[in-house]
């Protein structure tokens, strides 16, 4: 940069066939920049030219250029400004032009802002190293120029592996084409575009992470380069899952919780409806209600976390009784459900009934002490006891609390005459 008093100046100064450079020099904002003959006369002058060399530029003009004119000989130099500020830059001088007279070209480096731009770098480096996103570069064909630590680590290639490489060789995504339309769109209108994709691992893991892509573009507004910065999501998204699990299962057992028993019944009583209507000979649905009629002495006796085990020990046997088809939930404490559909009879609930009882009954080791518990079963079966979810269940309680009184037995509901 120049002011206008220095341009002035300047072209006064300059014969007409050194006028040409003026445009050139004057364009390194950055760097002191002088024109200086062979006898030291400056005939041109920068405003950093002014501010590193702490000398006015009117006398810059007037007098001689205070330092050798050694070429291919840069030097440090130090110059104490009348403000009391010491400035440190280096000196290096090449010849211009040498027709009427030589003509030297001088920079000035400042050396502080080369330190600062070296410190910046190194800090930029070191972030680019140590972030624990995964940052690569590539050219506008896509072809990686660059990659981090991280890269390596989330993907488990070596960077030397990549470099080269199509980027696009890296992901494994199933996304249509119209998930890539609007990616593309969004880098072309926006300069970027983030989101989630899957990729494969070296070891050919398929993993989800979270993408930002930007763009970069040279001085013809082209896109000469793209950015992406992705990190590894699979412990989120586990997070994500089990909390989702957690919302419909009992974090004990991993059963099915009220919730989802209730949803699962409503959907089992549609397809029943609909099996019944296409007069197909297994359209029944049974709700099974199971309590356990001694588990309180587990509790009372070697405390809750054994009374816990013991709960997970009859969720395992009950699943174990049923169809992959049928539903085992547990809606709280002791007390279990079950879905069977696609029943013909009430002698086919009878048969589970009896294996479920065998199976609870089973004697349960827990701390080096044999427990035998029991339980008892109430059955209602659509339509016979009830033509929805809530009626069902409700005659399941009636017919389990009737089984209770004999203990260790099952019981259908009975409808009042």
């Amino acid at each position: 940069m120049y002011n206008s008093f220095s341009y002035t100046m300047t072209l006064s100064r300059i014969q007409r066939p050194h006028q040409r450079f003026i445009p050139t020099v004057a364009s390194y904002p950055r760097d002191g920049i002088l024109l200086v003959t062979e006898a030291g006369q400056i005939l041109f002058a920068n405003q950093s030219a002014e501010a590193l060399l702490g000398i006015p530029i009117q006398k810059l003009f007037e007098e001689p250029f205070p330092y050798p004119l050694e070429v291919n000989q840069p030097r440090t130099i130090e110059v104490s400004h009348p403000n009391g500020e010491t400035v440190r830059f280096e000196i290096s001088v090449q010849p211009a032009y040498s027709t009427n007279g030589q003509v030297y070209l001088v920079t000035l480096h400042d050396l502080k802002s080369r330190l600062l731009m070296e410190q910046r770098q190194n800090l930029l480096a070191q972030a680019f190293e140590t972030t624990p996103e995964g940052i690569f570069i590539t050219d506008a064909q896509g072809q990686i120029l660059l990659a981090n630590r991280a890269f390596s680590e989330i993907t488990g290639y070596r960077v030397e592996e990549v470099i080269g490489k199509d980027a696009l060789a890296f992901h494994c995504d199933q996304r249509d084409a119209e998930f890539y339309r609007q990616m593309w769109h969004s880098l072309t209108l926006t300069g970027a575009w983030q989101g989630e994709i899957w990729n494969r691992r070296k070891d050919g893991e398929v993993y989800p992470e979270w993408v930002t892509i930007s763009t970069v573009k040279d001085e013809k507004g082209r896109i000469s380069n793209y950015i992406a910065i992705f990190a590894d999501i699979s412990t989120r998204k586990q997070a994500e899952e089990r909390l989702r699990f957690l919302a419909t299962h009992d974090p004990l057992t991993g059963l099915p919780n009220r919730e989802l028993f209730h949803d699962r019944l409503n959907q089992a009583l549609v397809r029943s409806r609909r099996a019944r209507i296409g007069q197909s000979e297994k359209w029944k649905l049974a709700v099974f209600l199971l309590d356990l009629d001694n588990f309180k002495e587990i509790n009372d006796t070697l405390g809750h976390g054994w009374g816990d085990q013991a709960l997970k020990v009859v969720a395992e046997r009950l699943q174990s009784c049923v169809r992959k088809s049928d539903s085992v939930s547990r809606l709280g404490g002791d007390e279990f459900t079950i879905l069977l559909e696609g029943i013909a009879s009430k002698e086919s609930c009878g048969i589970v009934a009896n294996k479920v009882l065998n199976a609870v009954s089973q004697p349960i080791e827990l701390s080096g002490r044999v427990f035998h518990l029991k339980a008892s079963l109430g059955i209602s079966v659509y339509p016979d006891h009830g033509e929805d979810g809530e009626t069902l269940l409700k005659h399941a309680d009636v017919a389990m609390y009737q089984a209770k009184q004999h203990g260790g037995v099952f019981r259908f509901f009975q409808n009042a005459h």
